[in-house]
């Protein structure tokens, strides 16, 4: 727990200390999505209004499944940003606007889900600092209960721009549980039962690669991956960034369930991947 602790203090560090040192990185890509011209704008799966270095968006499309939702975006510098992704999901919105069903207000339920993150890029001659954390919040509730869980996960990345294009970097990413609320009344032994699930929940794992950036937007990393702490962590099986990742953590989660049923696909279930680069 020491060691994940210092992981995120030294993340916070590097990130708050390289936004008053950053340096312009001149043409190398940043793993930054870049802000919006001033005035609405229109993606692909998003539409919203950017105030210049700050932006508010929406996805219309996970509307359509009660999955409502609002981005926020702000720009401290070029090579810093912090993002906030709310999602208010109704469970059975499919059923009852598209199926005409009713619910019994009993059985009613919402979750309330954020994802919020600072992300930082800062050039000091051949290295580049990559640090990243996250707060993942997840509330289940309805009319009388509800029950809260907190999330921190985060990495610092390390890497040698070979060119303007080419990096080879290191990475050590962690993870763990910071807390539980609820409505109802806890057991007298709650904070023994938090503080085991909050052991039982860390995890450390270690990468190291290449990433070769073929456009101002898009890049193939090809690295690996080792698990240094926390094996049996259900953590572990959110881990990383990218979908390659999360298509390992899907498989990940079917041999967790199922011992037997090992599947072995080169690049994607293996520690040794290929995957497109991810931009926050």
């Amino acid at each position: 727990m020491r060691g994940l602790r210092m992981l995120f203090v030294m993340a916070l560090f590097v990130i708050f200390f390289t936004i008053s040192l950053a340096e312009q990185t001149g043409n190398f890509v940043l793993s930054i999505v870049p802000p919006h011209k001033e005035g609405f704008f229109v993606e692909f799966t998003s539409i919203g209004y950017s105030f210049g270095n700050s932006e508010i968006s929406t996805q219309p499309l996970f509307d359509l499944i009660g999955a409502f939702n609002i981005k926020y975006r702000y720009y401290p510098t070029d090579s810093t940003v912090f993002n906030s992704d709310t999602f208010l999901w109704d469970p059975f919105f499919i059923n009852k606007a598209y199926l005409g069903e009713t619910v019994d207000p009993n059985y009613q339920v919402y979750v309330l889900l954020n994802m919020s993150h600072i992300h930082n890029n800062t050039v000091l001659g051949p290295i580049i600092i990559r640090p990243y954390i996250q707060s993942l919040s997840v509330t289940v509730f309805n009319q009388s209960e509800y029950v809260s869980v907190l999330v921190g996960r985060g990495f610092v990345s390390g890497g040698i721009l070979l060119s303007n294009d080419i990096e080879l970097f290191g990475m050590l990413e962690g993870g763990m549980l910071l807390n539980v609320w609820q409505s109802q009344t806890p057991p007298d032994d709650w904070q023994s039962i938090l503080e085991e699930a909050r052991r039982q929940s860390q995890y450390l794992t270690a990468r190291v690669g290449g990433i070769w950036y073929y456009d101002r937007y898009s890049g193939i990393e090809i690295g690996y991956r080792l698990t240094l702490h926390g094996q049996n962590s259900p953590l572990r099986l959110v881990q990383g960034y990218s979908f390659t990742d999360w298509l390992y953590n899907y498989f990940n989660a079917i041999f967790y369930a199922n011992p037997d049923q090992r599947i072995s696909i080169p690049f994607i279930t293996t520690d040794y991947y290929l995957s497109f680069s991810t931009k926050f």
